[in-house]
């Protein structure tokens, strides 16, 4: 059996990433860990009018509507799979979880079309896997 971690932060470049991995091979004992991570934003003026604990429950709430759809895609394909939300900083948590020993392999989501910002992506990759031990590659 074989855990893949899908981390992400945006619905639109999950749903490819979760698309790119049901087209993929795989075996039935796979499964899949999608990792939505939100970095609720109360800075400047914002925080008048939006508490801490209201902005990270706002932000709670909107990525587990983006895990329902996931999991959909994912239940129909006939994968098993969990669901963490995560608040913070995007990076650290990233480097966390694919550094989890449970974790064999891990599935960015596409990045931005361009060659610089493949050329970043597949560095970003590259040095996540040094620090993990397991492969990580980038959606397409």
């Amino acid at each position: 059996m074989a855990k893949f971690l899908i981390p992400f932060t945006d619905p639109d470049s999950a749903e490819r990433a979760v698309r790119r991995f049901v087209a993929g091979p795989r075996t039935a004992a796979d499964e899949v860990e999608l990792l939505a991570i939100v970095e609720p934003r109360t800075s400047g003026r914002v925080s008048i009018y939006l508490t801490r604990a209201k902005a990270e429950a706002l932000a709670t709430a909107a990525t587990a509507q983006w895990l329902t759809q996931l999991e959909a895609i994912l239940a129909d394909a006939g994968i098993r799979f969990g669901s963490v939300v995560a608040l913070g900083r995007t990076a650290d948590i990233i480097a966390t979880a694919a550094a989890r020993p449970d974790v064999d392999s891990v599935l960015l989501p596409p990045v931005k079309p361009g060659w610089l910002a493949r050329h970043l992506a597949a560095r970003q990759a590259a040095r996540l896997a040094r620090t993990a031990g397991h492969p990580v590659s980038v959606a397409r």
